[in-house]
């Protein structure tokens, strides 16, 4: 077992053979997952979404292992995923399914070069591109339709034509900076820390802090979508729940709407969340499976008293459900009944049942495939341009919040590394550790293959 540890590049390994997995990091228990897989020596190794859930600097030494553990041990592999950036980076023959089919094979580079089949297009242009902005995520509508008789309908378009069309044109950023960075900002948070106790012994004797966010401020203004962005453990989810006091912070200040937050009883600080929102990162389980969909929506507005009845109620559930591309028939069914996509958009109907001004957006698309999560996106960009919403936007995917963001933050061990304009961090970084962040992100590119 400890050759296998130190095969799979395992820190520790004589201390990982006693712990936990709860004690261990997504990475370290996928490479004891790998561990397990080998230890039987196979001739075929089946990878099953093995980095979907890791930030993009794990995903890549994990794909860095299972090439290296592939060559030595002379074993096929069968790579199961759904971003074909990450694909590019491992295989060297890829198999397209839709629907229990497969539509397309061939190498990589015939795949990337050349897609016949518009599933392949699609899922080839909903991945946030790296070189440019768009106004909104191609999807694979953008390629195809199925008719009422279950047929295929093919848009004849190809990707670069579909992306092209969908490109922001120069000077609209530049416009949408003035409008925005003129006004007052509508949350400021002032030198921020959330330290956890480390406790040790029978009494639970406190002998040391983790500094999951350590002096941390920023500013964010109205309309904006501030991206913040960093490995899985940076700080950038104990940051968000902060904000919004769902963990309590140890100092600093957050001032939203002018309004200290911190400062806050529990009757104004729920009044202050009517106005504050989470969309989380797990829609499995963020829902009550207990409770219907109808009711998880209508719930927020029977806390906060909107509305004259829940006959108006009701009517209301059913307008956010039109607005987040769900029918009205799913009001009665449970959450099982949905897949992850649909889940998610239930997720943000219910974010917008209580009229938020501000909604921190949780890693609420990482547990998606690029299909859907195109769609989410989407959704969320055209929802901030109608109601006005403000959103801070988490995820440890650097090209997901370039695209979504106009202002990104950088965190590293709970502190900002960097911060600034979303296309100049990209194209232009400062920082070692943002440079890495790139560095690492699956290019998923003909020139990169």
């Amino acid at each position: 077992t400890l050759a296998l540890f130190n095969e799979v590049q395992l820190p520790r390994p004589e201390q990982m053979l006693d712990s936990y997995p709860h004690q261990l990091s997504g990475g370290q228990k996928q490479r004891v997952m790998i561990a397990m897989a080998i230890s039987c020596q196979p001739n075929i190794l089946i990878a099953d979404e093995p980095t979907t859930a890791l930030d993009v600097t794990v995903q890549k030494t994990i794909l860095q292992l299972l090439k290296k553990l592939q060559l030595e041990r002379q074993m096929s592999m069968m790579f199961i995923t759904h971003d074909l950036g990450v694909m590019a980076e491992i295989a060297d023959r890829v198999l397209v399914m839709y629907k229990g089919k497969i539509v397309e094979q061939g190498t990589v580079q015939e795949i990337f070069a050349n897609p016949k089949h518009p599933y392949t297009k699609g899922l080839l242009a909903c991945r946030p591109p790296l070189d440019r902005k768009l106004r909104a995520l191609p999807t694979i509508k953008d390629f195809m339709e199925v008719d009422n008789s279950g047929n295929l309908v093919e848009a004849k378009k190809s990707v670069a034509e579909v992306i092209r069309e969908l490109e922001m044109p120069a000077g609209n950023l530049e416009i949408r900076k003035e409008k925005l960075y003129t006004q007052n900002p509508v949350l400021q948070v002032q030198n921020l820390q959330t330290y956890f106790p480390v406790r040790k012994g029978i009494f639970g004797k406190v002998t040391g802090y983790v500094k999951a966010v350590d002096d941390v401020s920023f500013d964010v203004f109205p309309g904006e979508v501030l991206g913040l962005v960093g490995e899985s453990g940076c700080g950038k989810t104990t940051l968000g729940r902060s904000i919004l006091r769902l963990i309590e912070p140890t100092s600093g200040n957050i001032i939203f709407d002018g309004t200290d937050i911190r400062a806050l009883g529990n009757g104004d600080l729920r009044r202050m969340r009517k106005n504050m929102q989470i969309i989380f990162q797990d829609p499995y389980s963020s829902l009550n499976p207990r409770m219907t969909i109808g009711s998880a929506i209508l719930e927020p507005m029977q806390v906060h008293r909107l509305h004259e009845n829940d006959k108006s109620r009701k009517a209301k559930v059913l307008e956010l459900l039109d607005r987040v591309g769900l029918p009205s028939k799913v009001y009665n069914r449970y959450p099982h009944e949905f897949s992850g996509g649909q889940r998610q958009r239930v997720s943000i109907a219910r974010a917008l049942a209580v009229e938020p001004k501000f909604i921190i957006c949780d890693e609420s698309v990482s547990a998606l495939d690029v299909s859907v999560q195109a769609q989410v996106l989407n959704l969320l960009n055209e929802l901030r341009d109608e109601l006005g919403l403000t959103y801070i936007f988490i995820s440890h995917d650097l090209g997901v919040v370039k695209f979504m963001s106009d202002r990104m933050v950088v965190m590293n061990a709970g502190k900002i590394e960097e911060m600034g304009n979303a296309e100049e961090i990209y194209f232009n970084p400062k920082n070692e550790y943002t440079r890495k962040l790139i560095d690492a992100i699956p290019k998923g590119e003909i020139i990169h293959i």
